[in-house]
């Protein structure tokens, strides 16, 4: 018994050998692209390479360059300098927010946007630095085997519309 349980450490020290070998190249690959930044750096953490890598079938060359793109992407709207305070109205309101983990540990996040609240995004960029803040704390909950979040808008405050 001993015996096989010693074999199936060594085939799981063996995987976690094989996926950190995985996880630097990506980051080798990215360093060759342009150096990251500090906040780049610790948004590339391994739990976040391990996603990019399960998402792009472990191929190294692939993630490295979604994981570019998204770094560009979170560049453009200035992600890292999202800050609560900044939806300090919509966080009181209980607008959105992490509502717990499912029971396949997924975070669970609540949106509850009443029709009336939507002339508050004008223009419609503060609302996406709203969803990236609420999705930002959403990734942050999960952990490195989680890949998904559940998303629930709440609509039973919405007043009923007529068809044209």
């Amino acid at each position: 018994m001993a015996k096989v349980a010693a074999m199936a450490m060594e085939k799981v020290d063996a995987k976690d050998a094989k996926d950190r070998e995985k996880i630097e190249a990506v980051r080798k690959v990215m360093r060759k692209q342009a150096p990251l930044s500090p906040k780049q750096a610790e948004y590339c953490n391994d739990a976040c390479v391990e996603r990019f890598l399960r998402a792009k079938g472990d191929n190294v060359k692939k993630a490295a360059k979604t994981l570019r793109a998204v770094l560009s992407w979170r560049d453009t709207i200035g992600a890292d300098h999202i800050m609560a305070d900044e939806f300090s109205g919509e966080l009181s309101d209980g607008m959105a927010y992490v509502a717990g983990h499912d029971d396949e540990n997924r975070p669970v996040l609540m949106f509850k946007i009443k029709q009336d609240d939507y002339p508050k995004y004008q223009p419609q960029k503060s609302f996406v630095r709203f969803l990236v803040f609420t999705l930002e704390v959403a990734v942050a909950s999960m952990n490195r085997f989680v890949d998904q979040f559940v998303l629930l808008f709440d609509a039973s405050k919405q007043s009923p519309s007529p068809l044209d």
